[in-house]
């Protein structure tokens, strides 16, 4: 028989280690609610078309926020004026490297240290930067500002980027802190109370976006016109039946419930380009190996493949 006071006692250990492990992975508030941290911006009145030294997004394939970026420099034809670098996730030590060293940086963290910018709870992606001669000159790391940046760029590209509209800013808000963040806000939860506001918060918000599109004509959220709404939303919902379901607990409802936004994720998938910023097989490898402590032994599960889930295979 077990000894039960070895249970209890393993039990308080685990609990309080996976308490430290969280606070590495995902500050919380007092309350146990998950709190992303805040990242470095430019004033709102730079204009990246004067800026002097070549530009550099710098991403990596698993991660939404990346993929928010990515699905601007894409739509809108940018290789031209702001070149890609791709980093990949260094699971055993939970940061990101390069594939080549840049400015003598092997890790992301170092670059951030050799651009000289106050210290930051952690090296994030994205990133845009410019080099200037061996300067290292961080322009922001906050997804909702370089995708407007990246926006406002004025594309050499002979193809025909699409136009990406802005909106109501309340309703990004919702769609930014209740469903982009609120899958973290579920998955990284550290009590049952925070779990559950954070469910109920996710949910009410992907109704409301059921109900913007059911009443709007058009193809997007708020009609005829492409806007960052969409941009928002995609990244979280095409990583959905993946991860987010599954791995961060979001099973209120299943996703299938909300017809209008598998409509919609379908026609958004279908935009040109839009698929070479989809990378199901790395994001499965990431956060089911990168997330320790919500998946302690590592496995991946079975799941259907991006084109199947897309309905773009039989």
């Amino acid at each position: 028989m077990q000894n039960k006071y070895l249970i209890k006692a393993s039990k308080k250990f685990w609990f309080w280690f996976w308490n430290q492990l969280m606070n590495g992975f995902a500050p919380s508030d007092i309350q146990g609610n998950y709190k992303r941290p805040t990242g470095i911006t430019i004033d709102n009145n730079y204009n990246i078309n004067n800026e002097n030294g070549q530009i550099y997004l710098l991403v990596g394939n698993s991660c939404p926020w990346c993929q928010r970026t990515l699905l601007v420099h894409e739509i809108k034809h940018l290789s031209k004026k702001v070149k890609v670098i791709f980093l990949k996730a260094d699971v055993e030590h939970g940061e990101w490297i390069f594939n080549t060293k840049i400015q003598g940086c092997i890790r992301l963290s170092d670059l951030y240290k050799k651009a000289n910018k106050k210290i930051i709870f952690r090296a994030t992606l994205p990133l845009l930067i410019s080099f200037v001669k061996n300067e290292v000159n961080i322009l922001s790391n906050e997804s909702s500002q370089i995708i407007k940046i990246l926006n406002s760029i004025e594309s050499e590209s002979k193809y025909q980027a699409l136009n990406i509209k802005n909106c109501n800013q309340k309703f990004l808000d919702l769609i930014h802190n209740n469903i982009n963040d609120g899958v973290y806000k579920c998955g990284f939860a550290r009590n049952q109370s925070a779990y559950e506001k954070a469910s109920k918060n996710l949910f009410a918000a992907l109704n409301e976006v059921e109900n913007s599109l059911q009443k709007n004509k058009g193809d997007w959220i708020f009609g005829e016109e492409l806007t960052y709404a969409d941009i928002y939303l995609f990244p979280t919902l095409i990583r959905w039946e993946l991860i987010y379901s599954k791995l961060f607990k979001c099973t209120e409802q299943d996703l299938s419930d909300f017809k209008k936004i598998i409509e919609w994720r379908l026609k958004f998938f279908k935009i040109s380009n839009v698929d070479k910023t989809c990378y199901d097989n790395e994001w499965k490898k990431d956060y089911y190996k990168a997330l320790f402590p919500l998946n302690p032994n590592q496995v991946i599960p079975v799941l259907p493949s991006l084109e199947k889930i897309m309905r773009l295979e039989s």
